[in-house]
């Protein structure tokens, strides 16, 4: 028992620093801002392997840990938006770990990974336009409402990054189904 959890608890320290490394690693930046990294990917692995604490671990420490490198800080709330909750709640993709090791086709275990992926993107999405609305409005340009202006920036670096992990962790579980198993 000692041994299992602190095998996981490695695991959870080594998918963390790997997702501080994939974050710096910009694949592309967006014409607006936001870059696309493959950040995501490292949680959404350890979400789908070892289940909703563990997911939610590794994205809290990912989140935290790239506010010393880079972040941006304005005040408490705007830092829980934008890391803590951002990128815990893509470790929120463990609800649905049951559900993986229960597939038996490819095609099935994909679907589950995409809608992991989704929850996981969706819920970062969400933190991240909350944030924008309430703490980036003076960016807004005048003519364009200030939530619509949040949503599109967003939605434009999140939605690839979230695409991408998907399609690198089914290709994963094509390649080692048993990975995903804890």
């Amino acid at each position: 028992m000692l041994s299992h959890r602190l095998s996981l608890l490695a695991e959870i320290a080594i998918f963390s620093a790997l997702g501080l490394i994939l974050d710096k690693l910009v694949l592309f930046t967006m014409p607006q801002g936001g870059s696309v990294s493959l950040v995501m990917l490292p949680i959404l692995l350890v979400a789908l392997r070892h289940g909703l604490s563990a997911g939610l671990l590794t994205g809290g420490i990912v989140g935290t840990i790239q506010l010393f490198y880079g972040g941006y800080f304005l005040n408490v709330f705007q830092v829980f938006l934008d890391y803590a909750l951002s990128y815990a709640g893509i470790g929120l993709a463990g609800l649905l770990s049951p559900l993986l090791t229960k597939q038996k086709d490819l095609k099935q275990a994909a679907f589950t990974i995409s809608l992991a992926g989704f929850l996981g993107g969706s819920v970062r999405l969400l933190a991240t336009f909350l944030s924008g609305i309430i703490f980036y409005a003076d960016y807004a340009p005048a003519d364009k409402p200030v939530w619509i202006y949040s949503f599109t920036y967003n939605i434009s670096y999140i939605l690839p990054s979230t695409l991408l992990a998907c399609l690198l962790l089914t290709l994963l579980y094509k390649a080692q189904p048993n990975f995903f198993n804890k």
